[in-house]
């Protein structure tokens, strides 16, 4: 069954670095699953290469996949466009935006993608947890899980939701910190990325949506106005 948009969460890091990066003035992040792909693209279209595998840089790429690196060096991603590929990001966005538009969440940009969502009236939404390496996230179920508690609050008619967004929502009650000791939260600490990790935890530091249009694989800002 398609939806009539496809929340996307993977916070840490991929939905975290998207709106990162369009909140540095990138004028749009592509996102693709192969590394080859990105390299011949990057080449050939004159993009800025970021990403990693296992969490770390991919030798020969701009940039890897973190957040605070990208606000670091904003001056030099201004008016940009960015190629993004992850371990587990990518393949979830590429999946999603084959049925339809997708919008790039993280606990960075929730509130106005909550207010964006609520604006444009949809009526189905679909959410996908991006998870790491075939598995359950329990940032990404903590980041829907707020994302559902504020939609509910916030609509005027009545939800339906399912079982999946149900246990989401008994999560968004949980304390951060517990959060924070997620199977993929504790490697990144080990690897000595705590303060992506402690950034990827701030919750509404931007006012920014990232929206792809359905096969575009290409996130640009949302604006109410244009779409």
């Amino acid at each position: 069954k398609n939806h009539q948009i496809y929340i996307l969460i993977d916070v840490l890091r991929a939905t975290s670095s998207i709106a990162t990066l369009l909140h540095c003035g990138v004028e749009e992040v592509m996102v693709l699953e192969k590394v080859e792909t990105a390299k011949e693209l990057g080449t050939i279209g004159g993009y800025i290469l970021a990403g990693e595998r296992e969490a770390l840089k991919i030798e020969g790429f701009d940039y890897g996949n973190s957040p605070v690196d990208f606000i670091k060096n904003s001056n030099q991603l201004r008016k940009k466009s960015v190629i993004l590929t992850t371990t587990n990001g990518a393949k979830a966005i590429q999946k999603a935006n084959k049925h339809g538009d997708v919008i790039a969440l993280s606990l960075l940009n929730l509130n106005s993608v909550v207010d964006f969502v609520i604006k444009k009236e949809y009526k189905d939404i679909g959410i996908i947890c991006s998870g790491t390496d075939e598995n359950v996230s329990l940032e990404d179920c903590f980041a829907a899980g707020i994302f559902v508690k504020k939609f509910i609050s916030e609509y005027s008619e009545q939800v339906e939701i399912n079982d999946g967004a149900k246990i989401a929502l008994k999560l968004a009650s949980a304390k951060k910190n517990e959060i924070k000791n997620s199977t993929h939260a504790t490697r990144l600490k080990k690897l000595g990325f705590k303060e992506d990790l402690d950034f990827c935890f701030e919750i509404n530091m931007f006012d920014i949506v990232p929206f792809a249009k359905k096969g575009s694989l290409v996130f640009k800002k949302a604006y109410l106005t244009e779409l």
